[in-house]
């Protein structure tokens, strides 16, 4: 029993179905890469805000080595003082007037704030810098320390453990350091 049937040729070439898969898939691709380009701009505005916290971070620490000595040149950021002659906000004044007055929040352009906490329900904050001082509890605590925001009034006659941290895209908190002034 011979059999020959002759079958049709099979197409080889893409179906209507198929340039719709491949369409779709393009599509895919360019919006992955389009939400990928926005979430990187949103890395860099972070990774700045993260930079401005460092040099501060920075500079008040090598400050905190030389600021007792009677001759520091930075007279409003000098500490041994008076308590009430010694507040930080003549010290960030004097900062944000002269070594970090182009320092700029990325995400509005503005100088950055320094704000009390983070605040997710508030997307105004984003690039904003969380400044704390950290004050020890008696011993026994079950905690360590205290928390809070350092204020204008504040003296920084002594020496302050301080904690710093900034805002993501998300008025997340992303703390930078823990660092003594």
């Amino acid at each position: 029993m011979n059999s020959s049937s002759s079958s049709s040729p099979v197409g080889t070439a893409p179906t209507f179905a198929d340039w719709i898969f491949i369409a779709v898939l393009l599509g895919a691709i360019a919006l992955v890469a389009y939400l990928g380009q926005i979430a990187f701009a949103h890395a860099q505005q972070t990774e700045k805000s993260k930079r401005n916290a460092e040099g501060l971070v920075t500079w008040l620490s090598k400050a905190s080595t030389e600021r007792f000595n009677p001759d520091y040149p930075v007279k409003a950021c000098a500490g041994g003082g008076d308590a009430k002659t010694s507040p930080w906000g003549g010290c960030l004044e004097h900062l944000l007037a002269n070594d970090f007055k182009s320092m700029q929040n990325p995400f509005n352009g503005k100088p950055p704030a320094f704000i009390e906490a983070c605040n997710p329900s508030d997307k105004s904050l984003k690039g904003e810098i969380v400044l704390l001082k950290n004050t020890a509890t008696t011993p026994g605590s079950a905690v360590a320390s205290v928390s809070s925001q350092l204020v204008a009034e504040d003296s920084i006659d002594q020496k302050l453990q301080l904690s710093i941290g900034i805002c993501n895209q998300g008025a997340y908190l992303v703390k930078v350091s823990d660092f003594e002034f």
